[in-house]
């Protein structure tokens, strides 16, 4: 899968299932299947869980590929069910492991998640004590809120050459700069980008924006179906329960729904005046509203998406009434109505 940035391949891995506010012991293990299902469909490379997760989900997906979080010694039981690409270990829990606990992770890859006011303390350490005692091969910086455009290449390549390791970048979405820190972060080096679905419930770069904004602004060659994101939004809503704002960024319900005039005539000369990409890319379509605040363009195209003939009608009386209507109700115009409404006002009958 991958996606591939400036011809240099970026991993992807998402850890939606971690921080889901969700009973862990009454997970849905079907709907579970089908959400992670979705989330490879979209092009995540990797699927990052816990103890808990592996414990109570009786059968994961094994065609897809998984990281093992640990936090303590007892969560190397997990190894046996199943295998892992990475396990994902903390800076400030690594060394608290057992020898018998270090021993069995030999033949592990690891990554090394530090958060980035830490980072010093990696190069403080003359002997590398940790790379010794450890299969490390990528180094995950985490808390990442803003971003330095002029350090931050100079840092990857750093870590890179000093440990030999790849980079992961796990941003924080504190000021809703999660997906412009990972974009950057993709330009600039880092091998792995740490997402979650619908991130901004979670404080972390939200999936769904960064493969939509790699993919238009930075041209990138996602090895993933965007039609899906529909599909994944309702498997996200029927394990959490929780309902999409409907104008989030990218998965919202009405994020390409338009009613003002301005808007209308915009989209009708050109699309990209208020689209950066077309409504199907992302499995979506574009609908007009209309309501109070419709002028007369707006209400002469619905009308002909309707198959309804406009000649005869008076419109600026047509659109009185639309507008009177439309706050009465506190609602749009549903089509059928405006329909019903157009054969009141058509002069040829």
């Amino acid at each position: 899968m991958s996606i591939l940035v400036e011809e240099s391949k970026k991993l992807i891995i998402d850890r939606t299932l971690i921080h889901m506010n969700i009973d862990i012991q009454a997970l849905d293990s079907y709907k579970v299947v089908k959400f992670l299902k979705l989330l490879y469909g979209l092009g995540v490379d990797l699927i990052e869980i816990n103890s808990d997760i592996a414990s109570n989900v009786k059968e994961l997906p094994e065609d897809l590929n998984y990281m093992l979080r640990m936090n303590k010694d007892s969560d190397i039981f997990c190894l046996n069910k199943y295998k892992f690409d990475y396990i994902v270990i903390e800076y400030k829990n690594i060394l608290n492991f057992s020898c018998k606990g270090v021993s069995k992770l030999k033949n592990n890859k690891v990554m090394l998640e530090i958060d980035i006011e830490n980072l010093d303390e990696l190069y403080l350490d003359e002997n590398n004590k940790i790379f010794s005692m450890f299969n490390i091969k990528c180094i995950r910086i985490k808390n990442i809120s803003k971003y330095n455009l002029k350090s931050f290449t100079s840092l990857i390549m750093d870590l890179k050459t000093n440990f030999l390791v790849k980079v992961d970048i796990c941003a924080d979405n504190k000021f809703y700069m999660g997906t412009a820190i990972t974009m950057e972060a993709c330009v600039d080096g880092a091998d792995f980008i740490t997402t979650t679905f619908n991130g901004e419930n979670y404080g972390y770069t939200p999936l769904e924006e960064i493969i939509v904004a790699l993919k238009v602004i930075k041209k990138g060659i996602l090895h993933g179906d965007l039609k899906l994101l529909p599909a994944a939004s309702g498997a996200y809503t029927e394990l959490t329960g929780e309902a999409i704002y409907n104008m989030k960024p990218v998965l919202g319900e009405d994020i390409f729904k338009y009613e003002s005039g301005i808007h209308v005539d915009g989209i009708a000369k050109d699309s990209k005046t208020y689209e950066p990409y077309e409504p199907k890319e992302i499995g979506k379509e574009r609908k007009m509203l209309i309501g109070k605040h419709s002028g007369r363009k707006a209400v002469m195209v619905k009308l002909k998406e309707l198959n309804v003939d406009y000649t005869f009608i008076n419109m600026e009386a047509f659109l009185s009434e639309i507008r009177a209507e439309s706050i009465k109700l506190k609602r749009n115009i549903l089509d059928y109505e405006l329909i019903e409404m157009s054969r009141g006002f058509n002069n040829f009958y």
